[in-house]
């Protein structure tokens, strides 16, 4: 399906998935001292529903991206993405902060199931297509703590999380104007491989899991 922009904003929207949920781990610090927390570390057990919903929230945005559609999906992604981090950016306590982080989590499960199966429709050259979303996911681990260190130290933790939360929403824009349509979900095209054995599925996922 990807043309060249939307690969690229794909590939984009995977290193802003992986970096926004490191934000608060580099900016914690600030965040605890803005709070009036004497210790950094009693703020970290807030961050525990965004990394929650990161995993569990994957199957059900899997499913609603096979079934509602993926283009959609990330439009939800990219949107949803910069309204959290922009509700993280107006939190003034533990529990608010919590509870916007978790939602921001909530989003962030959309990219892998969702983001990756629509950058690969089509892809004359899967492997490399796959690296090269990768190589994004880890810049994105990558530049997390030095971007998010330099905007604290100039701007504030607040600023940490607004800025990539404006990115993302330049980036829907941008993806709305350039993706493709998608005339069916995926779960209601004819299907164009064969359907992998139950068993197999099991023990791949089963290694996947472990791995």
């Amino acid at each position: 399906m990807s043309n060249r922009p939307t690969a690229l904003l794909l590939n984009g929207a995977h290193a802003l998935d992986h970096m926004a949920l490191l934000v608060f781990a580099t900016a914690v610090g600030a965040i605890a001292s803005d709070f009036g927390m004497a210790r950094w570390e009693d703020l970290m057990p807030y961050g525990a529903g965004a990394f929650a919903l990161f995993g569990l929230g994957s199957l059900p945005a899997g499913r609603l991206g096979d079934h509602w559609g993926r283009r959609r999906m990330m439009l939800v992604f990219f949107f949803g993405m910069g309204a959290s981090m922009l509700l993280v950016a107006a939190t003034n306590g533990p529990g608010q902060l919590a509870i916007a982080l978790t939602l921001m989590g909530m989003f962030s499960a959309i990219y892998h199931p969702v983001g990756i199966p629509l950058l690969l429709r089509g892809a004359a050259r899967p492997g490399f297509t796959i690296g090269i979303n990768g190589l994004a996911g880890n810049l994105g681990v990558a530049l997390a703590a030095v971007v998010t260190g330099v905007v604290v130290k100039y701007a504030g933790w607040r600023a940490a999380f607004a800025v990539p939360a404006l990115l993302a929403f330049a980036a829907g824009v941008a993806f709305a104007r350039v993706a493709p349509d998608e005339p069916l979900p995926p779960a209601r095209r004819t299907a164009t491989q064969e359907e992998i054995p139950s068993r197999l599925l099991a023990r791949v996922f089963g290694v996947i899991t472990v791995a």
